[in-house]
């Protein structure tokens, strides 16, 4: 098995490399454009952000990064992302990211394997 050692990512370059990775095995894979606008999600931070990442107030957060004049630019890749199983409601019905694209809580020198299997 041929290992490949990657470089240390800060938080701003984990999250698009590590979504382009998962995206290879997602059953409806996101475009270029719809992993960017959820890693800006990803990358938020503080109590009120972790609290509900898909909220109002990370919306906004998200809409001015890319200029968006209007919110309903947002609400339609939180449509896209909810129909692609992306993000999933949880028991109080807010929108979170779907437990099979597994993100670390610690943030704190995590290391991540990925191994594929090839067949023929």
């Amino acid at each position: 098995m041929k290992r490949v050692k990657a470089d240390t990512l800060d938080r701003k370059q984990f999250y698009p490399k590590y979504l382009k990775l998962v995206n290879v095995i997602l059953p409806k894979p996101l475009t270029t454009k719809e992993i960017e606008i959820l890693s800006a999600f990803m990358e938020l931070q503080g109590d009120a952000i972790e609290d509900n990442r898909f909220g109002t107030q990370a919306r906004k957060l998200v809409r001015q990064k890319f200029g968006f004049k209007s919110y309903s630019n947002i609400d339609n890749y939180i449509k896209y992302f909810k129909n692609k199983g992306v993000l999933i409601p949880d028991d109080n019905k807010k929108l979170t990211i779907n437990r099979r694209i597994f993100i670390p809580k610690d943030e704190q020198d995590v290391e991540l394997t990925f191994k594929f299997k090839l067949t023929n």
